[in-house]
């Protein structure tokens, strides 16, 4: 277990993530058993019209998931033989168009659990602080070259990630972690980097040691459209996620954290119908983190009514 002092030196640093871990176990109570956990993150939100950049990740029990890959590839030879990769910014294409609902069919037969995580950009600083890049270059020998916002980027990233592993995983279990080829893994040094850095978190949030730890891009990996459609799944839901916080109210008026159907695209509709209707092993949840009074955080549940 954490010691004391490192319980009160993470509360401190972080305060928000002890009500973030307790939104994990709501989802999930008991960690995977297998002995190999596969993540897959992607992010949404970058774009000026956003009020929230948005994580998605998918996280999945290797060892119980053995049909998904036959289920993927049954889409694959409907629907995209020609290796076209599934992604929201690109369900204007008729072919990924009528892939979608296939696709998020075959997600169902992974045992695992869809996180995303949206944060409002009036949070400057989540996981860092200012300085922190000189202060992290002196103890721990940074190799890539960081702006303030790509550190930030990159330290809130590996600290969701952290905080998924240590819910969900068991001693000694192996990690692989593909995300998204994204600005906090723009070059080898980059990358190298955020594997550390999330290999440090994890060693303050997790109560037990783990085995294997690798992260890499799908670009770096064997059998790369495998890890593409495995990436299309946290991109499919941070897409959603993002329009729903674009276009429509934050709040329903008198049920706090609760989304009425507004005016989607039928993309999003379907995606969201997806999301939130809890009928295979693939578990999902929106995790919403405001700014509250006081300096305070605001850590809830996202949660959308559906007609």
């Amino acid at each position: 277990m954490l010691t004391e002092d490192y319980n009160k030196m993470a509360n401190a640093a972080w305060p928000w993530a002890a009500a973030f871990s307790r939104r994990l176990h709501e989802l999930r109570p008991q960690p995977f058993c297998g002995s190999h956990l596969l993540f897959g993150s992607d992010y949404s939100g970058g774009h000026a019209s956003s009020r929230y950049n948005v994580y998605g990740f998918v996280i999945a029990d290797a060892d119980a998931s053995l049909d998904w890959p036959v289920e993927c590839q049954k889409v694959r030879s409907g629907f995209l033989a020609d290796g076209r990769r599934m992604g929201f910014k690109n369900l204007n294409d008729a072919h990924r168009r009528n892939a979608l609902i296939p696709f998020l069919s075959a997600s169902e037969s992974l045992v695992g659990n869809v996180v995303t995580v949206a944060v409002t950009k009036e949070l400057r600083h989540l996981s860092s602080y200012q300085n922190a890049i000189d202060v992290w270059r002196k103890t721990n020998s940074l190799q890539a070259k960081w702006n303030p916002g790509a550190f930030e980027q990159m330290a809130r990233i590996a600290h969701f990630f952290s905080l998924l592993v240590a819910a969900w995983s068991t001693p000694g279990a192996n990690v692989s972690w593909i995300t998204d080829e994204d600005e906090i893994v723009a070059n080898a040094e980059r990358l190298t980097d955020a594997q550390e850095f999330a290999a440090r978190l994890a060693g303050i949030f997790l109560p037990h040691n783990l085995g294997e730890f690798m992260m890499n891009t799908p670009a770096v990996v064997n059998n790369h459209s495998a890890f593409e459609d495995f990436l299309a799944i946290p991109d499919l839901a941070a897409g959603m996620i993002g329009e729903i916080l674009t276009t429509t109210p934050v709040y329903e008026p008198g049920a706090q954290n609760v989304f009425r159907y507004a005016q989607l695209t039928e993309k999003s509709e379907i995606i969201s119908d997806w999301f939130w209707h809890h009928l295979g092993t693939l578990k999902k949840t929106c995790i919403l983190i405001e700014r509250a009074e006081n300096g305070k955080y605001g850590v809830g549940r996202l949660d959308m009514q559906l007609r």
